[in-house]
């Protein structure tokens, strides 16, 4: 019997299990989970159609150097009607696994690894997303270690401790912000694919201007060259953008937090300089902003748009749930036209108010 996760052949059945049930799925994430998963001799399971790819949760702890029991003890919650569910500060999904569940798994497991996991009443399994997010969490140095390998994982600090997050949890911190504002950003655009009939893409926002229509992709780590050809090439979203907004100059943007890699930035001008063969009768441009950049322009369309009393109030929310898409800088300059207006006059600190009697006031008037 060969197993399916044999050291010849896990990196390319994992792929194929994941991509079989997630085909737009990240490739970096896929490329790093399943370099941790050879170097650390994880193992995982598909389902019985040799889709999806679920790790045992407690392996994943003792990858990372800490007790069998983090994951259970640090990432699973009870809810109020006492039910134990797996957090949602963790992307993808935690499933606890008992009875009939319990014993298919068990024996797929089995098939799949040649390995028994023995007389168990539950168990905590998660999906390849679910361990993606759960192995770059975490201070200890095996988990940094992960961290530095997730490029995909956003490094934020927070209270001497590195927090994570993944690209629909930035598309929200995102949507969140722009609702406070008048640009004309909308989310999650749909299209046919019309490379691929009866399927269809999302864009994750796009702007629609006079002159230009700006198609923007998010990504959560730095842009690199195998994201750029996956969009362009693979995905054909400025072909598709062309159908879609006939007789329109078309700008796509790719955007992130952390920034572009030098392949990636090489290939972009490669494309635009082909931009005319490539994209026959058509305006095209191929560009890279930081979002930092984006969510600055979001920020000052919202201040100048809301009275200036406001704005601590706002710039107190940005440090606390904005961290992962506005930039330090941006909340800077608003702290300093902050202090700014206080010492002009414009905003006025208010005065306290003292209710309090002085003790001898009050005996000098009960002796009177």
């Amino acid at each position: 019997m060969t197993l399916i996760n044999s050291p010849l052949n896990s990196a390319t059945k994992l792929k194929s299990a994941i991509e079989a049930i997630s085909p737009e799925v990240d490739s970096s994430i896929l490329d790093e989970l399943c370099e941790w998963t050879r170097t650390k001799n994880l193992k995982w399971v598909s389902d019985i159609n040799g889709k999806n790819a679920y790790y045992v949760m407690s392996d994943l702890s003792i990858a990372k150097n800490l007790n069998a029991s983090d994951y259970r003890d640090n990432w699973v919650e009870v809810t109020t009607s006492g039910k134990n569910v797996s957090s949602e500060r963790l992307a993808g999904k935690g499933l606890k696994l008992e009875g009939d569940k319990l014993a298919n798994f068990k024996k797929l497991y089995e098939q799949q690894n040649g390995i028994s996991l023995g007389r168990i009443n539950s168990l905590w399994v998660g999906n390849f997303l679910h361990a993606y997010s759960y192995l770059v969490q975490g201070s200890s140095q095996v988990a940094k270690g992960f961290q530095e390998l997730g490029a995909k994982a956003i490094e934020v600090a927070s209270t001497n401790e590195i927090q994570h997050t993944v690209e629909p949890e930035l598309q929200k911190q995102l949507i969140e912000l722009v609702a406070y504002s008048n640009v004309g950003f909308k989310f999650e655009v749909a299209i046919l694919d019309s490379f691929n009939p009866g399927s269809h893409r999302r864009w994750d926002f796009v702007e629609r201007l006079p002159r230009v229509i700006k198609i923007y992709e998010l990504k959560a780590r730095t842009l690199s060259e195998q994201d750029v050809k996956a969009t362009l090439v693979d995905k054909k979203y400025v072909e598709l953008a062309l159908e879609k907004y006939p007789n329109k100059s078309i700008e796509f943007i790719f955007t992130s937090p952390k920034g572009i890699n030098w392949e990636a930035k090489s290939y972009i001008e490669e494309v635009n300089e082909n931009a005319k063969k490539l994209y026959p009768n058509a305006k095209v441009k191929v560009s890279f902003i930081d979002l930092q950049s984006i969510t600055e322009r979001v920020v000052n369309n919202i201040i100048d748009n809301s009275p200036i009393e406001s704005h601590f109030f706002f710039m107190k929310k940005l440090r606390e749930e904005f961290t992962a898409s506005v930039g330090q800088r941006t909340i800077t300059k608003l702290n300093d036209s902050i202090a700014e207006a206080y010492k002009t006059g414009r905003l006025i600190k208010k005065a306290k108010t003292n209710n309090v009697v002085p003790i001898l006031k009050l005996k000098s008037a009960q002796a009177a």
